[in-house]
């Protein structure tokens, strides 16, 4: 069988085991405790019909948030695919494509040149508003508190539990699957530590409230983030926040005003700041957003050390070839000098899958939405230790004379 979906024959996947959610990012996010890579669909009940999309690559250990925000409903629907084992669908049947799709309405895929999944039920629970989904191989033993997935036998019908259509901008395309781009596999290097600066502040809190009413551009919604600082990126000028898995970026001439624009400025990197905004649309993990208040609040990182050692440029001591820069809560990679790959970052005390306590380093793939845990390890200002949370290799990086 082929690395992505052909859908002319019997699909696959490992069985499945269901518990609650222990991350406090509220989303739908499947785990991957198999041994094989893993590409999956999902299936939910969208704004105006039954919508499916995909794909997200997810390599063993690694996770993917497939819907961000608070789950508005009690079942959703998953299919997933590996090289080695049959997925046995229930009788929920959703439309899919080859390539990355989204598509709404779940009847007539063939007639609309599509092809049909056969999907499995998702029960979340009447009040869960996060979940996370594990796939494990067959004959794997559940983690205490798991659960199999039930089998309902009739098919979606938008009825009953979860008629409440979800925000419509929750819903994310999962950039994996065919031609979608290479699951995450990279060796990763990242990171330092220097002690952090106090930035005084040259703006007053009051340029940085608006008085927008709450929900008026989207979704409102309000968190703890930490200030990317603003940038030009393809003609496109915006200043950013990273919160959790989420890059989330403000346009200028735009909905916010630019006299918080240009406050957002006179902000240190790495600021933590209480964001208070409106989603307007998602995608991956990008959103655009519109700004209605931002409260400086430097002392409530307690990993402010680190993270601030973990700025600047270092070298793969192991393989001088690569190197890599950190710069806020982002990571670029070059290979000779040539940009390759780039990455979000948070660091976390605990990492699914990874036994002991942090500190770790979680990496965000934002094309596919995959996670990679590394634990700190020695880090001063030469010199940072990264573990490689699932395969055990530690690399040793210093720091970019």
């Amino acid at each position: 069988m082929r690395a992505y979906p052909a859908f002319h024959g019997t699909l696959i996947a490992g069985a499945l085991w269901l518990g609650a959610a222990g991350a406090a990012q509220a989303a739908l996010e499947i785990c991957n405790r198999t041994s094989v890579l893993q590409t999956v669909a999902i299936g939910f009940k969208g704004e105006k019909d039954w919508t499916s999309e995909g794909w997200w690559n997810i390599d063993p250990g690694n996770c993917a948030i497939v819907l961000a925000g608070d789950l508005t409903r009690q079942y959703y629907y998953y299919y997933a695919e590996s090289k080695n084992e049959d997925f046995q669908g229930q009788d929920y049947r959703f439309c899919a494509s080859d390539d990355v799709f989204t598509i709404v309405g779940d009847t007539s895929c063939e007639e609309r040149g599509y092809d049909t999944l056969s999907m499995r039920e998702i029960d979340t629970g009447p009040s869960a508003t996060s979940f996370t989904v594990t796939l494990v191989d067959d004959g794997g033993k559940p983690s205490p508190g798991d659960k199999i997935a039930p089998k309902i036998e009739e098919s979606p019908d938008g009825t009953g539990t979860g008629d409440t259509p979800p925000p419509a901008d929750v819903s994310t395309s999962g950039p994996g699957g065919p031609g979608g781009g290479a699951p995450v596999t990279e060796v990763v290097q990242d990171t330092t530590v220097v002690p952090p600066e106090d930035v005084p502040m040259s703006i007053s809190t009051e340029d940085l409230l608006t008085d927008i009413p709450a929900g008026n551009h989207g979704k409102g919604f309000e968190t703890l983030a930490y200030f990317q600082g603003c940038e030009l990126e393809n003609q496109k000028e915006y200043c950013s926040f990273h919160a959790g898995d989420w890059k989330m970026r403000v346009f200028y001439r735009g909905p916010t005003p630019e006299s918080l624009m240009f406050a957002l400025e006179h902000l240190a990197v790495n600021m933590p700041v209480y964001l208070r905004g409106d989603m307007v649309e998602t995608r991956g993990n990008v959103a655009a957003i519109v700004v209605r208040a931002v409260e400086p609040r430097p002392g409530a990182d307690p990993d402010s050390r680190l993270r601030a050692a973990m700025q600047g440029d270092w070298i793969d001591d192991g393989d001088r070839r690569w190197e890599m820069t950190v710069h806020g809560s982002e990571i670029f990679f070059r290979k000779d000098g040539k940009y390759s790959a780039s990455r979000f970052f948070r660091i976390a005390r605990e990492c699914s899958g990874a036994a002991g306590e942090g500190p770790f380093m979680v990496q965000i793939n934002a094309e596919n939405n995959g996670r990679t845990c590394f634990r700190i390890g020695r880090v001063d200002g030469a010199v940072l230790e990264l573990t490689d949370a699932a395969g055990g290799r530690t690399t040793l990086y210093r720091r970019r004379p």
